[in-house]
């Protein structure tokens, strides 16, 4: 089986990571800034899916 890797942007970068790791998810990434104007961090779910999610800061 193979396992996506998805990205999407959202308001709350560290609330999402937060709410994510409550649920379950185990961290792949904790929220920083990054050099291309954006926070981003990542998280994995239970079906081994990969969640990116950012937000645009500039």
């Amino acid at each position: 089986m193979k396992y996506r890797h998805e990205g999407v942007y959202i308001d709350d970068v560290d609330a999402a990571y937060q709410r994510a790791l409550a649920a379950g998810a185990t961290s792949v990434a904790a929220p920083e800034d990054k050099p291309y104007q954006e926070r981003a961090a990542g998280v994995k779910d239970s079906f081994g899916n990969i969640w990116w999610i950012g937000t645009y800061t500039g």
